[in-house]
């Protein structure tokens, strides 16, 4: 019942925009491969030095992609605008939710081993909007939290059957004469794949998977009670099969991908193994690092420069334990921190403490705190940590003694979550590029150059404009080059210049580009420029292609709509359509306008608060038609 209302929820497409790195770190870059259609490839994906592993992305997206540009090219269905917004973001987030299913079956499973309420914890995963809204979306935050279930589980089931079998339930003794004792499963090599997977998704895998690691390596310490070392030398041997599968699998990707390695370089590696040339330690070394990419290593040296962690924002090291996972699990978090406390004083006092609830404790709060460490903190990192506080205090909420107070604050809370993140943030977003994209498809018209000018929105997503990625769109009818030149902002200003298929920074001026067979797209993201910045940018693009040659359409928060109606004298700005809802914290809603404090139009006289919000909280598109 509850994966059926998560899964009709992203059927039902989900407007809200998280943060840019839902598309920009997984469907923007599959998208551009599998569909070639234009895409925006960030930093993490370059070639040189790539921070990101493109194992998972394609895992997450590369076959339902491929499926629908099969599906396109039917004959009876190439008239139809098959590939567009609405297809390309569900066949995104469909096999997230659909995966999601495992850690359902997890969360379960880890509830039966710890002799826990299997229900009471299907119940508040289930309703957590954590679940609701980051289960559908391309975040590796959201991969890391599968992978952290998966571990979970896979150490709780080890240490279970090891307790199981070391510590047999009293029988008769004939029975324990002839009983035979079973060899305990380990689940070594599950275990180490699963962490060196989650570490080449995201190196921050680490502080979730520390805990669980250290348990299951101690675990039969503590059963044993003797050749301590020897067990867990003989562990630690038993780690290197799936860590070392696991690591080649994902570096032989990632090195053919970034095409720092080839079959030809294999093929001669393999021809010549013996010579004087390979044998060479270092020629060896530098051999290794020219042909073989390890992303999480890239990862780590690029976010040990405190500049470039400053570049995304720096935080006080309190965000995570004080804001994030509040703003993330609700009334969990404060629960959590107040049990915390009081295991602290039995621990120390009376030095017992259940050893199941200590095990998902640290592997909640280790996370936590190791995670505080870095200056640079968002709330979806902590997502993983979901599991173990679902399982700890899913009883609170939903026991047979929980308390109503408690249920009630949890429903309120995860329904405004759900609102929030699922629907209202940077909702407008998604609506406004896909009426742009069927505006795109429909009115194609040869040598019309078209630009779609996003203006203080979130990034994006190219690909959710399915433009033909044609090499041709930079070449003139003769075969020519582009002029490029650098566009210059007025004195004082910054003007961000990012295109779609230009070089950044670069002009589109085109030469003779009247008459060119194809229409041309660009995406222009000014981001959080200027008033100033955005009008002489329009200025620009008019003077270089001419008024008659182009179609400018600037993509807004409604409640920046007086900056429009200040310059019409400068441009003639003509309103196509409002996306409603759409929540900009950066531009939040003039509540003067909504409430009618101050003004003097008579905008209050004609509508009502409700039309007034709903205006205040859109998105507009506009034409410019001067």
């Amino acid at each position: 019942m509850l994966f059926a209302g998560r899964l009709l929820w992203v059927l039902m497409l989900q407007t809200g925009y998280i943060h840019p790195d839902e598309f920009f770190q997984s469907p923007e870059i599959v998208a551009g491969d599998v569909l070639d259609i234009k895409t925006f490839r960030t930093w993490e994906f370059n070639a040189t030095s790539p921070v990101r592993s493109i194992v998972f992305p394609y895992l997450t997206s590369a076959l339902p992609f491929h499926m629908l540009y099969v599906i396109s090219k039917l004959p009876w269905l190439q008239e139809l605008n098959i590939i567009n917004t609405y297809t390309l973001l569900i066949a995104a987030r469909l096999p997230m939710v659909l995966a999601s299913l495992l850690v359902d079956w997890c969360v379960v499973s880890i509830c039966r081993l710890m002799k826990r309420e299997a229900r009471d914890c299907v119940i508040v995963h289930g309703t957590s909007y954590v679940t609701l809204v980051y289960y559908g979306r391309t975040f590796s935050n959201t991969v890391e939290l599968f992978l952290f279930a998966g571990l979970l589980y896979l150490v709780a089931d080890a240490i279970t059957h090891e307790r199981d079998t070391m510590m047999p339930k009293q029988k008769p003794k004939s029975a324990q004469v002839s009983q035979t004792p079973k060899n305990p499963r380990n689940n070594a090599f599950l275990i180490t794949a699963v962490i060196t997977a989650g570490i080449f998704n995201r190196p921050t895998f680490l502080a979730c998977a520390v805990v669980p690691y250290i348990v299951w390596l101690l675990s039969g310490c503590f059963v044993r009670r003797e050749n301590y070392v020897q067990y867990v030398v003989q562990r630690l041997f038993a780690c290197l099969p799936g860590t070392l599968f696991t690591s080649a699998f994902f570096i032989m990707a990632d090195s053919f991908y970034y095409e720092s390695l080839s079959v030809d370089d294999v093929l001669t590696m393999l021809r010549h193994p013996f010579s004087k040339k390979n044998v060479s330690f270092v020629s060896v070394s530098e051999a290794l690092h020219k042909h073989l990419t390890v992303t999480p290593w890239n990862f780590v040296k690029y976010n040990l420069d405190s500049q470039n962690l400053a570049e995304h924002g720096l935080h006080p090291r309190y965000t995570h334990l004080l804001v994030n996972s509040t703003l993330l699990f609700g009334i969990l978090s404060p629960i959590a921190v107040i049990d915390a406390v009081k295991c602290t004083f039995r621990l120390v006092v009376r030095r017992s403490i259940e050893y199941d609830h200590l095990f998902l404790l640290c592997s909640y709060f280790v996370p936590l705190v190791l995670l505080s460490v870095f200056p640079h903190q968002e709330a979806r990192f902590l997502v993983p940590l979901l599991i173990p506080i679902v399982v700890l205090y899913s009883g609170y909420i939903f026991g047979d003694n929980s308390s109503k107070i408690l249920k009630t604050i949890w429903i309120l809370f995860n329904i405004l979550g759900s609102i929030m993140f699922g629907i209202l943030h940077q909702g407008g977003l998604i609506s406004g590029i896909s009426f742009m994209q069927k505006h795109i498809f429909e009115t194609q018209k040869e040598g019309i150059a078209q630009h779609i000018v996003f203006y203080h929105t979130y990034m994006p997503p190219r690909h959710l404009l399915a433009i033909p990625n044609r090499e041709e769109l930079l070449q003139t009818p003769a075969g020519g080059n582009i002029e490029n030149k650098m566009l210059r902002a007025p004195p004082g200003e910054t003007l961000e210049n990012k295109m779609l298929g230009v070089p950044m920074g670069a002009d589109i001026k085109n030469k003779n580009f009247a008459g060119a067979p194809i229409t041309r797209v660009f995406v222009h993201d000014l981001a959080g420029s200027t008033a100033g910045s955005l009008h002489q940018y329009i200025d620009v693009l008019i003077e270089k292609d001419g008024r008659n040659n182009l179609e400018i359409f600037v993509i807004s928060p409604s409640s920046l709509d007086s900056e429009f109606n200040d310059h019409a004298g400068r441009h003639i700005y003509k309103l196509l359509d409002h996306f409603w809802p759409h929540l900009s914290m950066e531009d939040p809603p003039q509540w003067p306008h909504i409430l009618c404090t101050g003004t003097a139009d008579n905008v209050c006289s004609k509508q009502s608060i409700m039309q007034r919000l709903r205006q205040e909280m859109s998105l507009s598109i506009y034409m410019v038609e001067q």
